[in-house]
């Protein structure tokens, strides 16, 4: 429990501060609301157990995470930190399902490794970032743990396999295709594990009941829309991994690329830890902590359609190893050479991040890059004092280390979700509220036409569907573009742009009256 709090000290703060992401938290947010607005308790209408997209069908994922976010809305109000709060929270369990899977696993210094993988994945970067998001993948990475912590769990206490059981149900009202890849993993490590690992039926029972709500939903979302019910299994889910679907292309290099990028400064410690791992195959820890590994790699590794946030089941079987690598660093001292590095690259953000706030306080001709100094200044410090006293030579001064380490990276978090660039990618777009507001002046019935890609956060924040450029265009009409239209009027202020659009080039609002 206080991991689960120190987590949400870290996670929760500054929700609210950016708008609303697309296409993800965008699309998350209007099958949210279109789902919970079919809810109505005066009548036996079971229509928002069911995925909804405005006026249609959305069979695209099931609804379990909309549920959760619609329900938040409609009691707190449609503001950007109440539809991310409930996707955090769930996904902030992930810490402490962490420190429990691996107790379980046992091994020497089980208690301390646990507290160090849980303390590894708070802090990570990518995981707090996305797990703070209106997406699916911070709770898929929770029902995992879920799934695996209950499963090794029912070993000594066979009704922990009802916990496996809503693991297995989460990850189906999730991303359903998901559960046949966590099934297969848990199944193969179990095999080769199954002369120092024992279950008794009556686990499998409990594991049973567990995913039966889930299975359930299934069966009944099948008998409501037949066939295409079944596109979140191949169209959606296992085609990706044989298909491209869209433009989300990358193959292998995309989450590859994701974990060397996003699993700094833990990540130095992973090679120690796949070694220890190695010496260790005989032994439960060291099967299911390589087990996992290999098995979310060849989850994720393979798929034709990669994207970015889909690297997040990585995270936590890393995390397990990188733990085994810090050890012996706190324990013995060794390897030195990862103080050395920490310290060293704390020197290098601080020397830049002091190099680029000169330079703009200077006002220099050369443009500097805008960065979010108070959080660089905060890492910097972090790992330049913490690298130093893990090169210490009392277990105290290493451990204090350690805790400046956490100390500065932590700060660097808070930081960064009270600046604008802890949602980089909003730099890339245009912000959708102040024409969003215009719209939301029109009445309900008036056409509004959106000449340009298709923007869900859009929608979500004018309240309305926006009809597709090519729709028919007859009688008085709204079009959301970019460059004047001929024979229409502006009526909302230029949206804020990204730096490489011109003055002339800024998406607003335009009234078309009757030709």
């Amino acid at each position: 429990m206080l991991l689960w709090c120190f987590t949400l000290l870290v996670w929760l703060p500054g929700l609210g501060t950016l708008p609303l992401r697309d296409w993800d938290e965008g699309r998350v947010a209007s099958v949210a609301r279109s789902t919970m607005a079919r809810l109505d308790l005066s009548q036996a209408n079971l229509d928002w157990l069911l995925a909804w997209k405005w006026h249609e069908a959305y069979l695209n994922k099931p609804p379990g995470l909309h549920w959760f976010i619609g329900s938040s809305t409609r009691l707190l109000g449609e503001q950007e930190w109440a539809v991310r709060l409930l996707p955090c929270l769930i996904a902030s369990l992930a810490i402490p399902l962490l420190y429990a899977l691996r107790r379980q696993l046992g091994g020497p210094h089980a208690e301390r490794k646990a507290l160090l993988a849980s303390l590894i994945l708070m802090t990570l970067l990518p995981m707090a970032r996305h797990g703070r998001l209106a997406m699916l993948d911070g709770s898929l990475v929770t029902s995992m743990l879920l799934l695996w912590t209950g499963w090794l769990s029912s070993r000594t206490r066979p009704w922990h396999g009802l916990l496996a059981g809503l693991g297995i149900t989460g990850v189906l009202m999730l991303k359903p295709p998901a559960v046949l890849g966590f099934l297969l993993i848990t199944a193969a490590i179990s095999a080769i594990d199954r002369r120092q690992s024992h279950w008794r039926r009556s686990a499998m029972a409990w594991v049973v009941a567990g995913s039966a709500p889930g299975l359930a939903w299934h069966l009944w979302h099948v008998s409501q829309r037949g066939s295409d019910a079944l596109l979140m299994w191949g169209g959606q889910g296992l085609s990706r991994v044989a298909e491209v679907v869209g433009d989300s292309t990358g193959a292998w290099v995309m989450p590859l690329t994701e974990v060397l990028e996003g699993g700094w400064p833990w990540l130095l410690l992973l090679p120690a830890g796949v070694i220890w791992a190695w010496r260790q195959r005989h032994h439960s820890v060291g099967r299911w902590e390589l087990g996992l590994l290999l098995g979310s790699a060849a989850l994720v590794l393979p798929l034709r359609t990669q994207l970015p946030w889909y690297s997040h089941l990585l995270w936590p079987s890393i995390t397990l190893l990188c733990a085994e690598g810090l050890e012996p660093v706190l324990s013995d001292g060794r390897p030195r050479w990862v103080g050395r590095i920490w310290s060293l690259l704390g020197a290098l953000v601080l020397l830049g991040t002091v190099v680029v706030w000169g330079a703009e306080v200077m006002q220099l001709p050369a443009t500097p890059l805008a960065l979010p100094t108070l959080a660089l200044l905060c890492a910097g410090s972090g790992l330049l004092a913490g690298g130093l006293q893990v090169l210490q030579p009392t277990r105290q001064q290493r451990r204090r280390g350690l805790l400046t380490l956490l100390a500065g990276w932590g700060l660097a978090l808070l930081a960064l979700w009270h600046s604008p660039f802890w949602l980089w990618e909003l730099n890339e777009s245009w912000d959708p509220r102040p024409v969003a507001a215009a719209i939301r002046q029109l009445p309900d019935q008036a056409p509004v036409i959106l000449k340009g890609p298709t923007r869900p956060s859009l929608g979500w924040y004018a309240g309305r569907e926006l009809l597709p450029k090519d729709a028919p265009r007859q009688g008085e009409h709204w079009v959301v573009s970019r460059k004047p239209l001929q024979g229409c009027q502006a009526v909302s202020p230029a949206s804020p742009t990204q730096r490489t659009q011109t003055p002339n080039s800024h998406w607003q609002l335009w009234h078309c009256p009757t030709p």
